[in-house]
């Protein structure tokens, strides 16, 4: 009985931990009259490029996105070119996980509206910059969800996730500078998760996305 309890709590708790992975599909919505099968090359902004800064991530992050974007490009036979030459541009946002307030002093009732404003000030929620960058970053592609009428299922208009953890990656039209495709997928980094386990997170996210690449 008791080995019975203890293989349903490990079910369970495999179950709820590929509940929080997200979905298993990527949604993805496109501009149709884009001429996709003509796309041979692909570049990303330059580090100090006014179109690249709309997000204040570490090296190491953009280092693992751009990597694993790199190898799911390349290994559908599109080959990276200067930004003057590529058909498109590949840009990316990474909406970061809000940070945990500090705990509240409870037994210092004395101070406890005094430290609780304190926290609200000190501590904003990372929550609201990320939406705020994002904000400015889809200005920065001219993102316009109405005219990315196309998805993998037809006229059918997919819900882009924007929640925290969303990897949110667009295709560029050089002449234009406007998005022409956009997909996302959630990439929930644990806290005690290496540079490895991390990679391996954002080449899974990249890959699902890029099966709802048009193919014709």
């Amino acid at each position: 009985m008791l080995l019975f309890r203890f293989v349903l709590c490990a079910i369970i708790l495999i179950f709820l931990n590929a509940c929080a992975e997200g979905p298993h599909v990527a949604n993805a919505n496109y501009l149709r009259d884009f001429g996709f099968t003509q796309v041979k090359s692909y570049a990303f902004y330059g580090r100090n490029d006014e179109n690249f800064d709309y997000q204040n991530l570490s090296d190491l992050t953009r280092n693992s996105i751009e990597i694993a974007l790199e190898n799911q490009l390349d290994t559908q036979g599109l080959i990276y070119k200067d930004i003057t030459q590529a058909d498109i541009i590949v840009s990316y946002f990474w909406v970061e996980e809000q940070k945990k307030m500090a705990a509240h002093n409870s037994h210092n009732e004395k101070y406890s509206r005094v430290n609780q404003r304190y926290q609200m000030e000190e501590h904003q929620p990372q929550a609201l910059t990320s939406r705020m960058q994002l904000k400015k970053y889809n200005q920065g592609v001219k993102y316009c969800a109405r005219c990315l009428k196309v998805s993998a299922q037809g006229e059918q208009v997919n819900p882009i996730n924007t929640a925290a953890g969303a990897l949110i990656v667009d295709f560029i039209a050089p002449k234009t500078k406007r998005s022409v495709w956009r997909s996302s997928y959630p990439v929930i980094i644990k806290e005690k998760e290496n540079s490895r386990e991390i990679q391996q997170r954002f080449q899974r996210a990249v890959k699902q996305m890029l099966l709802q690449y048009p193919k014709n």
